[in-house]
């Protein structure tokens, strides 16, 4: 078996994933003092309570690191369809993630009335960065299809 890029890029995107479901994304001052910390599963808010109304933030991290552990056990086999098709899937599954992350950062300003600031965490970027890394693990997957299609096609008999 030969090691491949695109293998690393799967199990980067997967470890950047489990960190980002572990981590605080944001959090949110308002001048009265009161501080929201957004995480993946819940709302912490001011009064330490907590609303679990934010879980499908973590359900989709769940969902794009399942697709990446599979795109990775996929590259075992060299099965380039299932690994492109995996890869694009977990594009999308991260782009719904922000689409998602704007919807909640704007419900939470928007639920206190007063001018709010964000004070934004580094795992905030961790999903671009395995965005990043699917799309150069497709990119990596193609080409390593391309390659072995133009060595094969490169041995015919002939009479």
């Amino acid at each position: 078996m030969k090691f491949r890029f695109y293998q690393l890029y799967y199990l980067l995107a997967a470890v950047l994933l489990v960190v980002t479901m572990c981590s605080s994304l944001l959090h949110v001052l308002a001048p009265s003092g009161a501080t929201y910390t957004l995480e993946n599963f819940s709302l912490l808010k001011p009064d330490g309570s907590a609303s679990y109304s934010v879980v499908a933030l973590g359900v989709v991290l769940i969902v794009a690191a399942v697709v990446n552990a599979f795109g990775l056990f996929v590259s075992l086999f060299s099965n380039f369809e299932l690994q492109k098709r995996s890869s694009i899937l977990s594009v999308l599954l991260l782009t719904g993630y922000y689409i998602l992350l704007f919807i909640y950062v704007l419900l939470i300003i928007n639920s206190d009335d007063s001018a709010t600031t964000l004070s934004l965490e580094a795992a905030l970027m961790f999903p671009f960065t395995a965005i990043v890394l699917n799309v150069l693990s497709f990119l990596s997957a193609r080409r390593t299809e391309a390659k072995i299609l133009a060595k094969a096609s490169g041995f015919r008999l002939r009479d």
